[in-house]
């Protein structure tokens, strides 16, 4: 298990201690791991290691809390999935996790670990997250769709199934473009976690889309947080 800290500790106006365990859920190689690896170390790790279980301790300031985050990577792979469910107790919040560059991985993210994380994870909130984002403009893997006639999950797309599943929010990153976007992912999570969204902004984040046509929604879409977009 790695650890980590990142807070000073003691002193006048010492903010309220919270313990959150947050859970990553997801198809394999989606990007969980390197999202961890980046929250907890700061570093992008390029080469794929198979995940079973990994624990990650950090902690970390979020708003007005010294957040103790107990992090659990968990396999995407079928051979876990009797036990993969282990995982999941006392869980504050599921990380929903799916490849940007893999359209599959978005319709799994629904279609099998919303599914799981609801059968076997109690009533905790679900945060959608969009993994590396860096794919979506990268020539490779758009001409690589483009023979498969397909293309990487817009926002617009992600924001719609966001809604459907009735996740807390949606939150785009990339691991290797950005440490600063994947931990404000994860104070989205702890936030979330904690009841302490902002709930009139979120209402509105989901009425998207019914009162702009497609080109501006695209448009405003385009124009947020290239790192970490919180939707």
């Amino acid at each position: 298990m790695w650890s980590g800290k990142k807070c000073s500790e003691g002193g006048a106006g010492t903010p309220t201690e919270e313990e959150i365990k947050v859970v990553l859920v997801g198809d394999t190689q989606c990007g969980k791991t390197s999202l961890v690896q980046r929250f907890v170390t700061d570093n992008f790790v390029e080469a794929y290691t198979p995940t079973g279980f990994e624990k990650y301790a950090y902690t970390s300031p979020v708003a007005d809390y010294r957040v103790n985050f107990s992090v659990w990577d968990t396999s995407g792979t079928t051979a876990y999935d009797t036990v993969r469910p282990l995982a999941y107790q006392d869980a504050k919040i599921f990380m929903l996790c799916f490849n940007i560059a893999e359209p599959e991985s978005l319709n799994n993210a629904s279609a099998k670990w919303y599914r799981e994380v609801r059968t076997h994870g109690g009533s905790a909130p679900v945060l959608l997250c969009g993994c590396k984002a860096d794919l979506r403009h990268d020539k490779e893997t758009l001409t690589m769709l483009s023979k498969l006639r397909t293309h990487p999950v817009t926002s617009e797309e992600a924001l719609s199934v966001a809604r459907q599943l009735g996740a807390t929010t949606y939150v785009e990153t990339s691991a290797r473009a950005s440490s600063k976007g994947v931990k404000d992912a994860f104070e989205v999570a702890a936030l979330a976690a904690l009841g302490k969204l902002n709930k009139q902004q979120i209402k509105q984040q989901k009425q998207v889309g019914r009162s702009k046509s497609k080109r501006d929604l695209k448009a405003e879409l385009k124009g947020r947080a290239k790192s970490c977009c919180v939707m």
